[in-house]
């Protein structure tokens, strides 16, 4: 059927819209406890647009390791627990995060999510649930950009983690005719990723943006000298943006550049995704497995944090 342009609806005014409740209670939960994603979509959303969140965006099943014949990691990410703060952070700690539950960490300042899979959505979701507060601006640093056209949203049931970008201006800010919480020119996106080597494929949509953003300008260098920097206050980081080796050397000077510290010190939410089936650098790698070695993603990520 031939629809005019006049007649389109973006999905995420649509099928992908998902807007948040007025009269949301914030209320942060007492360590230890667990909240999963239906119970955080019905206290941030309103109904109609909780069900049809659950309905249209699905989650990764998981890495798929067997471990004394079992598969530990292959299960969904939805649960979000609060735990101590810690300013270092284990392998036994990251076992958790593996097995589909997100470590959430609070300090007066700012609360840190510790995540297996880019799900940005359940962690807005969940932050406006326990807090009440939306963010202004997003810093994201990932070597795959996760970002795919309205058509490929509509086309298939997606994958949150391979779509979230488009998704984001489908979360819609309380009240009537409430526009998006952040829309994709919104977002600051920078990107490192070298060339394919030992038979590695190299997907060219892992790079694909929103026409509003110029694909000369998506290193970290550029997304630090834009203007729109200072008003940030989430900052989203996938672990494979740094990891393995070479993609340090792609991406080292983020970590060194005084603009980082700065940022990453007086962001209010910080979100640290470990992709562990990236940690070799390829894309799609067959199996979903678990590559690399997660002592250095723990070292890597308290560096970060720190």
């Amino acid at each position: 059927m031939l629809v005019r342009y006049a007649d389109w609806v973006r999905p995420t005014d649509g099928d992908f819209a998902f807007s948040l409740r007025e009269d949301v209670v914030p209320s942060i939960p007492p360590s230890g406890t667990r909240s999963e994603v239906r119970q955080i979509a019905a206290r941030a959303l309103t109904p109609e647009s909780a069900a049809r969140f659950e309905r249209s965006v699905h989650r990764w099943s998981g890495p798929e390791d067997v471990i004394d014949g079992a598969q530990p990691y292959a299960v969904e990410q939805r649960w979000f627990e609060e735990a101590p703060f810690s300013a270092g952070l284990d392998v036994a700690a990251l076992e958790g995060v593996l097995r589909g539950v997100v470590r959430v960490m609070r300090t007066p300042e700012r609360v840190d999510f510790v995540m297996r899979d880019h799900h940005t959505l359940d962690a807005l979701l969940y932050h406006y649930a326990t807090t009440g507060q939306l963010p202004a601006g997003l810093f994201h640093a990932d070597r795959h950009s996760d970002w795919c056209t309205d058509a490929t949203l509509m086309a298939r049931v997606p994958e949150q983690a391979a779509t979230w970008w488009a998704l984001l201006e489908g979360v819609k800010r309380p009240g009537v005719d409430a526009g998006p919480v952040l829309r994709e020119r919104e977002v600051l996106f920078c990107t490192a990723q070298p060339a394919p080597v030992d038979g590695e494929k190299n997907v060219g949509a892992s790079l694909r943006v929103p026409g509003c953003v110029d694909r000369s300008l998506v290193g970290w260098d550029d997304a630090l000298g834009d203007a729109r920097l200072g008003g940030v206050d989430w900052v989203s980081l996938d672990l494979d943006y740094f990891q393995p080796a070479r993609q340090l050397r792609l991406s080292a000077g983020l970590i060194r550049d005084p603009r980082f510290a700065e940022l990453m010190g007086r962001a209010r939410v910080r979100l640290f995704v470990l992709s562990p089936q990236f940690l070799s650098g390829g894309d799609r790698i067959g199996r979903w497995e678990i590559q690399g070695s997660l002592h250095s993603s723990a070292r890597l990520l308290n560096l970060l944090r720190r």
